[in-house]
């Protein structure tokens, strides 16, 4: 299937303003296969992972990056936490909304939509560090290693992509589930995008930290055991061709701005969160406020994981039908047996420590008519 055919099989729509606000809207894992024996602990643990950093092509013709204008919402995910709500289950109905490269050359982007010499970070939101920094190289790829925090562990990688006097001009991040089963895990490929980013905003706003989210810092400084469990369950590769089917979406692939990207994203990751909320309410057979903070975690994480899944085997050619939300699809086909059964895997392997009180639920908005929709 073409990109264009694909393109016309998915678009991205925001067709209604929130009250008072505007809506804000991997490669595969390389290496040949093996066992880890004769490695030793310090080779066993450190992982490589590279890939390119990608704004939609069409963003290219307009002007430099060196030009673009600063961002000016700098905090989307408060915006679009609203759309996030979900009604407790004893009333809800279906929530029908539906590095490498020169540090000393100016980030910019390529025709195709690469951006060379951008600054890529590698942060574990476990404790908020900048666990690395490489910049893209001339054709806008990056390759950075990491020695990992035990045999799993969830990270984010991020792009802060900045004009010529350093202002924060728009903004990219991928989640990345690392995970150390066999040798040919050891070499990851993980393309930062809209597509990755969405999923990362998604992860964001079922956790604390997305009241302390600011495009011009990022995730750097935000610690969240939240954030760092539901990204630990998103492993690369699934991760890779589920973003590659929202990259194609029309509001993914043709923004007018970087700042149209940014309202794109983040709306459409706040109807990705609340579907997710909803599936892990239904598989807890009651309102996630009433069971314990743990157990709500591992619910959520394993519905993710599980969305993020089945949009990687998802084929617009044949799965496509009309009037559909593509996030809303994909919610009524999950397992809930599977993510009852994958959330006790995570809660049991979570810490014992008790999580952090998450921010009051917000006021819930209108539904607008905003989502991946299937033509």
């Amino acid at each position: 299937m073409t990109p264009r055919a694909a393109r016309s099989a998915l678009l991205l729509a925001t067709m209604a303003p929130l009250a008072g606000c505007s809506l804000y809207g991997l490669g595969v894992a390389m290496g040949s296969s093996g066992s880890t024996v004769g490695l030793s602990e310090a080779e066993y643990r450190a992982m490589s992972v590279e890939g390119s950093v990608r704004v939609p092509a069409t963003l290219t013709t307009v002007a430099p990056l060196t030009t673009v204008a600063p961002l000016t919402t700098v905090a989307p995910l408060t915006t679009v936490a609203p759309l996030t709500t979900v009604a407790p289950l004893t009333t809800v109905a279906p929530y029908r909304i539906l590095a490498l490269g020169d540090a000393t050359s100016q980030a910019d982007w390529n025709q195709d939509g690469t951006v060379r010499y951008a600054e890529v970070q590698l942060i574990d939101p476990l404790t908020g560090e900048v666990l690395e920094t490489v910049r893209t190289d001339a054709d806008g790829r990056y390759a950075l290693r990491v020695t990992m925090r035990g045999a799993r562990h969830g990270y984010v990688l991020q792009t802060i992509l900045r004009n010529a006097r350093g202002e924060a001009a728009g903004f990219l991040a991928a989640p990345l589930g690392a995970a150390m089963a066999s040798v040919k895990d050891k070499r990851q490929g993980l393309d930062v995008t809209p597509g990755t980013t969405l999923v990362t905003f998604a992860s964001t706003l079922m956790t604390e930290a997305y009241e302390h989210f600011d495009v011009r810092t990022g995730f750097a400084g935000i610690r969240s055991q939240r954030l760092a469990t539901i990204a630990q369950q998103l492993p690369p590769t699934q991760l890779a061709k589920a973003s590659t089917i929202l990259d194609q979406s029309t509001a993914l692939s043709e923004p007018a701005s970087l700042e149209h990207l940014l309202g794109e994203t983040a709306t459409a990751s706040a109807v990705l969160t609340s579907q997710v909320k909803s599936v892990a309410q239904r598989a807890a057979g009651t309102s996630l406020g009433q069971v314990d903070s743990n157990t709500a975690l591992g619910l959520e994480s394993a519905v993710m994981s599980h969305m993020v899944t089945k949009l990687a085997n998802f084929d617009p050619s044949q799965d496509a039908s009309a009037s559909s939300n593509l996030f809303e699809a994909l919610a009524s086909q999950l397992d809930l047996k599977a993510i009852q059964e994958t959330a006790a895997g995570i809660t049991q392997s979570a810490p014992g420590a008790p999580l952090p009180t998450l921010p009051p639920e917000p006021t819930p908005a209108p539904p607008p008519k905003v989502g991946i929709t299937l033509d």
